[in-house]
């Protein structure tokens, strides 16, 4: 069973907006060391990256490519409806919801030692019109070279 974790201070209240980061150069034809990115602001990372150093969704993490050891992977984006704020607790249950909705592949090493990990819009982001939730999966402990999404799998088999 995945356990959902998420930051109290991201539930309970924001933290101070701050200046956007300079935008990190992505290696386009990473060495054996599979590092595509270091050091990745979390509103820079991709859906599919998979992650090093990841110790949480708002946190920096360095990008490798996916058969590098890694302990978590951005498995999906999306974008909540425009409108009022709907509510801290409904934005929680739909985050959680889409997140959970992700196609994964059914032969990644999916068990107990894995975490859905989210950011999701606070009610002051939410009035600077951020509408992003980042679902990620990670490892409780050590790492993987794998890649979880089921898409990303497929693809690399047909190459």
């Amino acid at each position: 069973m995945l356990i959902l974790i998420y930051g109290a201070n991201t539930f309970f209240g924001g933290q101070d907006a701050q200046a956007p980061a300079a935008e990190v150069t992505r290696n386009a034809s990473p060495g054996i060391d599979g590092v595509i990115a270091i050091d990745v602001p979390a509103e820079q990372l991709q859906s599919g990256d998979c992650l090093q150093g990841f110790t949480g969704p708002l946190e920096n993490s360095t990008v490798v490519t996916c058969p590098t050891a890694h302990n978590a992977q951005l498995i999906e984006t999306f974008t909540l409806d425009d409108g009022e704020f709907p509510g801290a607790e409904k934005i929680l249950n739909e985050s959680e919801q889409l997140c959970k909705s992700v196609a994964l592949d059914p032969a990644s090493p999916l068990d107990t030692g894995w975490s859905y990990h989210f950011s999701r819009p606070s009610e002051a982001t939410w009035q600077d019109g951020d509408r992003m939730v980042a679902c990620f999966l990670a490892l409780n402990e050590g790492s993987v070279r794998v890649s979880m999404l089921k898409e990303d799998t497929e693809a690399a088999l047909n190459t």
